[in-house]
């Protein structure tokens, strides 16, 4: 059986960085010392995947901010007389990061350009893209689909959800052309967290449709934030290639009741906790996935971004994957 390892999410900025950032924030240091210093982190987390055999590599989104600012910038989702990096911060499901929350106003229409290439240019070998779903970014969006008291307006979600995911595939074609991106990732927070989920479960799926329409990457959805065994079988109809799950959190058990006919993505490194996985377990772990629920084929990644821990203990951890590779193979 094919068995991958590679990330799947943002990737912590280092401390000196993070103290950086703040002094430039204060007006103590200049934007252009703090870029030239997250532009050698992110090189060095580039050649880092590299060196250590990764089927695929992503950039590690060090400029971002949050997984989607970059978006909410792009497409203008800022307050009135503010711009996107000033939109009120929010808590992340479950975690203990922020979000600047995009404000949408209208329907969403197609931006100029979306994902910045610099870095994934400096990618040496298959090119992997992080992008919120469609229903995530929606769900995690205020605005104009939502009711004072926050309860979601039905038809107008719905519609934005098919903005958005036409908004995901003209700008992913353009890194396909661009950027030579081989590898689309849409992370998915909300789903196996919202109440909703089940009632827009149609809408999802027609979402991911649009979005992939006629693109040549490989497509992933991973499932984080909860138990995705729930949607089970008809997780295995939505359109993307490869399904990821989060190990910790996802009764795992449960997929050996279906015929699993998918690309499975196991979350076996745990990014909301600062100890290293042993490499040897995470091998065992992965064998008894094969022998028990025999995927399609196998990938070893984080169960979510590996932004919630210390950079030097996210590259312990990234370093643990690839050897649980190794031994796997």
């Amino acid at each position: 059986m094919e068995v991958q390892a590679y990330l799947n999410g943002i990737l912590p900025r280092s401390n000196n960085t993070l103290e950086l950032g703040s002094s430039w924030l204060k007006g103590r240091t200049s934007r252009e010392e703090f870029e030239k210093v997250l532009r050698k982190e992110t090189i060095g987390l580039i050649e880092l995947q590299q060196n250590l055999g990764f089927d695929y590599i992503i950039d590690g989104q060090l400029f971002w901010g949050d997984f989607l600012r970059p978006i909410a910038k792009a497409l203008e989702l800022h307050r009135p007389n503010s711009n996107a990096d000033e939109n009120p911060v929010t808590r992340q499901i479950y975690t203990n990061t922020f979000y600047r929350k995009p404000l949408i106003t209208s329907r969403l229409k197609n931006s100029k350009e979306i994902i910045d290439c610099r870095f994934i240019e400096r990618i040496k070998g298959k090119r992997k893209i992080i992008l919120p779903s469609p229903f995530a970014f929606i769900y995690l969006s205020d605005g104009i689909h939502r009711n004072e008291n926050g309860k979601i307006k039905n038809e107008i979600f719905k519609e934005l959800l098919v903005d958005f995911a036409r908004i995901l595939n003209f700008e992913i074609k353009r890194l396909e052309k661009d950027c030579n991106v081989s590898f689309v990732q849409f992370n998915e927070p909300c789903l196996a967290y919202a109440e909703e989920t089940d009632y827009f479960w149609n809408n999802i799926t027609y979402s991911l449709e649009d979005a992939t329409k006629g693109i040549k990457s490989v497509t992933s959805l991973h499932i984080h934030n909860g138990d995705a065994s729930k949607f089970l079988p008809k997780l295995l109809e939505l359109p993307v290639e490869r399904i990821g799950v989060d190990a910790y959190l996802t009764n795992i058990r449960k997929f050996a009741d279906v015929k699993f006919t998918k690309f499975l993505e196991a979350g076996v490194i745990n990014s909301k906790n600062s100890f290293v996985e042993d490499a040897r377990v995470i091998a065992k772990y992965a064998s008894q996935i094969i022998e028990r629920i025999k995927p399609d084929r196998l990938a070893l990644v984080p169960n979510r971004p590996l932004e919630l821990v210390p950079q030097q203990i996210a590259v312990k951890k990234i370093e643990s994957l690839a050897q649980a590779l190794k031994l796997l193979k």
